[in-house]
């Protein structure tokens, strides 16, 4: 990767995380999987090449045994990314299959049977993690989830200062790889680095514990110069002796 402004300013950044003595922790996730296709075939080839797997959230209701064919042999952790990833909210409201809207009775229902049906699909691939779709849900459901069968919770970014649940593996990811409000494409390799740069900085300048830094990837979203582009940033970080690799199942098991 050539040396310019982005990537001299991530050098400088680990650099100061590696004068501290402190391990800059990254991890991965993929959302809204539910069949085989070649923008998955792309990804995976990412994974073989980085020897690094990312969580995969995949959709019960559209998942195929089709999908769980093309997995099998990639030992790849599976959350449950809802039930249909369907909007349940008003037109003139942030879409949420899991929002204010729908009955407590309703969504409790739904998350149980999106397990159910998520593990009969991927048996013992899927791990206790709920990922909810548009990374939204009611406030009032996540103390909930442990009594539901979901032992780790992963979103996107700040954690809400307004849910305390200490029995719960909440890891949010940070960098989100696509540009949702404009071309739903990737965001490109410079607005990738700087976004690892931001969140990288904002982790090792926290007064509490930094978590490791979650980059969310939407394989549907992307296409095979993405990932040629999202391999050669990772790479980089790989070779960094003040980066660490942090397995999902490290996270959430």
């Amino acid at each position: 990767m050539k040396a310019d402004s982005e990537t001299k300013n991530l050098m400088a950044e680990l650099a100061k995380w590696s004068r501290k003595n402190s391990m800059a922790q990254i991890w991965w996730r993929d959302d809204d999987a539910s069949r085989p296709t070649s923008n998955l075939d792309w990804m995976l080839k990412t994974i073989h090449s980085l020897e690094f797997k990312p969580l995969l959230a995949a959709i019960p209701n559209l998942s195929s045994r089709e999908l769980a064919k093309a997995l099998e042999t990639n030992g790849l952790p599976i959350a449950v990314h809802g039930l249909s990833h369907s909007n349940y909210e008003p037109a003139d409201s942030r879409k949420s299959e899991f929002g204010p809207s729908r009955d407590l009775h309703d969504i409790k229902k739904d998350l149980i049977q999106a397990k159910e049906q998520l593990s009969c699909i991927f048996g013992d691939s899927v791990i206790d993690c709920f990922v909810p779709p548009w990374n939204r849900i009611r406030e009032d459901i996540i103390p909930n989830l442990s009594e539901l069968g979901f032992s780790g919770f992963s979103s996107f970014g700040k954690r809400s200062s307004k849910v305390h649940e200490s029995n719960l593996k909440w890891f949010n990811t940070h960098v989100d790889v696509i540009d949702w409000p404009n071309t739903r494409q990737f965001i490109g390799r410079d607005a990738m680095i700087s976004q690892i740069t931001d969140n990288l900085r904002r982790q090792r300048t926290r007064s509490v514990t930094s978590e490791p830094v979650g980059v969310l990837t939407h394989h549907l979203n992307m296409i095979e110069s993405d990932w040629e582009e999202f391999r050669n940033i990772f790479t980089v970080l790989k070779k960094n002796n003040a980066v660490r690799f942090v397995d999902p199942l490290e996270l959430f098991h």
